[in-house]
């Protein structure tokens, strides 16, 4: 019998295909679940973003702000407090939230809980950021992070899944 050399073997086949399988099997999930994942962390980004941009804003102007949170429009912004009652001032930066992420809801110790509307945090002359939790839901997967508003810091602790925080 005359051997072609043309070919590859069966046991080569086998071979270079365990070996895609096993690539596949341990990169894939990643790639995959980075696809979701990526608009939560950058909007997880945002949010921290503005939150140090209204905190620096209050230390150097000597004045409080406000970080507003439109939970129907999936929109952050940063705007002085109003000296008088019943002024709308104007923001001085927003963002909106990556396409397919949106404010599940906001609280915090001294504000019931909003799912719709609008929720304000204050940061205060001294740096102090109101403590809250706010909940960032991917509709497109179903996935929910909860972001920890820390109150001296301003910065956030990120949890890549839905955590109960109870104020009382």
């Amino acid at each position: 019998m005359k051997r072609s050399k043309q070919g590859f073997t069966l046991i080569e086949l086998m071979i270079v295909m365990a070996i895609l399988g096993i690539t596949l099997g341990y990169v894939g999930p990643r790639i995959y679940g980075g696809l979701f994942t990526s608009g939560m962390d950058k909007a997880a980004r945002d949010i921290t973003a503005m939150i140090q941009f209204a905190r620096s804003n209050a230390i150097t102007q000597h004045r409080d702000y406000l970080v507003r949170f439109d939970l129907d429009e999936a929109r952050v912004g940063v705007y002085p407090r109003p000296e008088t009652s019943g002024m709308m001032p104007e923001m001085l930066k927003e963002r909106k939230l990556p396409e397919g992420v949106r404010f599940q809801s906001v609280k915090s110790p001294y504000q019931p809980t909003r799912q719709q509307g609008f929720f304000e945090l204050k940061v205060t002359p001294d740096g102090i950021v109101e403590q809250g939790v706010i909940y960032l839901e991917n509709y497109l997967s179903d996935n929910v992070h909860t972001l920890e508003v820390k109150p001296f810091s301003g910065y956030l602790k990120v949890e890549d899944h839905f955590v109960e925080k109870i104020y009382g």
